[in-house]
């Protein structure tokens, strides 16, 4: 098929991104192949590119066609980029075509100088055919899943993102700032005085997130029997198939038999939006499931994050118009929410103003991520991670859509060396250091975890933290690259230990702060400290998992 049509094919029944990477690597092997022959098109277009598939159902070669004969100055860059700015891409697909174009080489300068100034030439002309039935959707309607990253991946770049962002949803911030930013201000201000200053009971706040796909449901309950009973967060996608999403709603009652405590995240894509029927029959489905089953949903997924499908707050609007009556409904299951992510409540604020019919939050949840500051510790524009808690706990107390409760109901770091599954590494891991690179090692990664828990929970400001997740490549306490072997990372032993240390266990007092602090416990056995892991090394007694 055309290279549109391929590319229609993913936007629209398998938006998977793996697939599209390997489509545009075709592609890329192709133009390099043929610029290193000195032949270029000059009216190319994605119909003039076609792709192949193999037996397995993978792209596996691409042709131009229609290509003239070398001819004089070919070597001149314009013919290059006239070439890839004839094809037709969102921004950031393109920007990882043009990385598959260099490699193994990284980008070179001359070229970004070359492409910014002369991406003015005139792409050919690709017009659609009155037997296409389908036209390109828009670049902020295309949704993406990579799901070795578990994440959805961002069709545009950070410029062209801008482009569809709204005027006067900057208003509502602004407005919305002006109402309620003082109250918030002087409640944060009430509450460093609570920071460290009462005793927290520990059972039940420690929880972490698991995956509930068939093919490997079963594999990762083993690897939950031996931290015993506790709470889980498990995600239910919209985008999935209907027979994937029947199997998950058993999984999740599954592990209520089991003693665990589940809540469940709803994520939204684009269509959730685009297509609200479908969007109220997911949700409808997994409250008459679930309802006794679970302790609550999470409803909205990094709903600042237009990658999630969110642009604007009239989608978010959208996305909450099933709950409107929930209370009524489906009692028996607790909402929670917005789902913003890292350090933006000022964006994140006006959501709750949008809130339709009787719908309450029984939680403020937030993906509280220290970004790119490395340690738990650090400060981000002067906020430490308690004190971004302390405002996320400001704005639910100030806030009557709200009870006062805050979960982090996502936080991890990304692994060093974990490439296209890593968060920071997909879609496409580019030649070259990377700037701002959050990764970590494993030991380092298990340290931070650990001192996360530690200062978001006894400090008082996080009522619960689910960490994300038990088994990713890229970020899980389990490395599941090799499907045959799991095998147990340092942090894995690190949250077992800790589980069993909070069971029963009450947070007294801290003496010191940072690195050198000494946490004080008590439980049914007396009294107990913990200390900060600067190296898993120093947790004794840690077994392996399941065999």
């Amino acid at each position: 098929m055309t290279l549109r049509g391929g590319l229609l094919y993913h936007y629209y029944e398998d938006p998977l991104c793996r697939r599209i990477m390997d489509l545009l690597q075709c592609v890329a092997d192709a133009l390099s192949r043929m610029h290193r022959e000195g032949v270029y098109h000059g009216s190319l277009n994605n119909k003039q590119v076609m792709v192949r598939r193999n037996e397995a159902d993978e792209w596996e070669q691409a042709w131009i066609v229609g290509a003239p004969e070398a001819g004089e100055d070919t070597d001149s860059p314009l013919h290059m980029i006239c070439d890839l700015n004839g094809l037709r891409l969102p921004s950031d697909l393109m920007r990882v075509l043009i990385d598959m174009y260099f490699a193994p080489e990284p980008v070179p300068d001359w070229f970004q100088r070359e492409w910014k100034r002369r991406r003015t030439c005139s792409p050919s002309a690709e017009t659609q055919d009155p037997e296409e039935a389908r036209a390109y959707p828009p670049d902020q309607d295309i949704w993406i899943w990579d799901d070795r990253s578990m994440q959805a991946i961002p069709a545009l770049r950070s410029k062209d993102k801008r482009a569809h962002y709204r005027k006067r949803d900057l208003l509502s911030m602004a407005s919305t700032f002006v109402r309620r930013g003082r109250a918030v201000r002087r409640e944060m201000k009430r509450l460093e005085q609570e920071v460290w200053s009462k005793p927290v009971k520990m059972e039940g706040r420690i929880g972490i997130s698991c995956n509930l796909e068939p093919h490997r449901f079963e594999q990762e309950r083993r690897w939950l029997e031996p931290f015993g009973p506790l709470p889980l967060l498990v995600r239910l996608y919209h985008h999935e198939r209907p027979s994937v999403q029947r199997y998950e709603l058993e999984a999740v009652r599954k592990l209520h038999a089991e003693g665990h405590r589940v809540t469940v995240a709803l994520v939204q894509d684009r269509n959730a939006v685009l297509y609200p029927r479908k969007w109220r029959e997911f949700v409808e489905k997994a409250g008459g499931a679930l309802s006794g089953f679970v302790e609550g949903f999470e409803v909205g997924h990094a709903i600042n994050r237009v990658k999630w499908g969110i642009w604007n707050y009239e989608d978010y609007a959208a996305l909450l118009e099933p709950f409107a009556d929930w209370s009524n409904r489906y009692p028996q299951i607790p909402l929670m929410g917005p789902g913003g992510i890292d350090f933006e409540f000022p964006r994140i604020q006006p959501l709750l103003e949008k809130m339709p019919g009787d719908l309450r939050w029984s939680a403020y949840t937030h993906h509280m991520y220290v970004d790119r500051r490395g340690a738990p510790e650090n400060k981000q524009s002067g906020y430490s991670t308690v004190d971004k808690l302390r405002m996320a706990k400001a704005v639910a107390r100030t806030h009557p859509r709200c009870e006062d409760r805050i979960i982090v109901s996502e936080v991890n770091w990304p692994l060093l060396g974990t490439g296209v599954w890593s968060p920071v590494g997909s879609p496409y891991e580019s030649v070259g250091p990377r700037k701002n690179d959050p990764s970590v090692d494993e030991e380092t990664y298990a340290a931070y975890m650990q001192r996360y828990f530690l200062l978001a929970l006894c400090s008082g400001m996080a009522d619960q933290v689910y960490w994300w997740n038990l088994a990713a490549h890229g970020f899980g306490l389990i490395d599941d690259r090799d499907p045959s072997g799991w095998r147990p990372r340092p942090a894995y032993h690190v949250f077992k230990e800790l589980v069993k240390q909070m069971r029963g266990a009450t947070f007294l007092h801290r003496d010191g702060d940072g690195l050198e602090s000494v946490y004080h416990f008590e439980s049914g056995k007396g009294e107990f400290e913990v200390t900060p892991l600067k190296s898993p090394a120093e947790l004794q007694g840690c077994s392996s998992g399941p065999q």
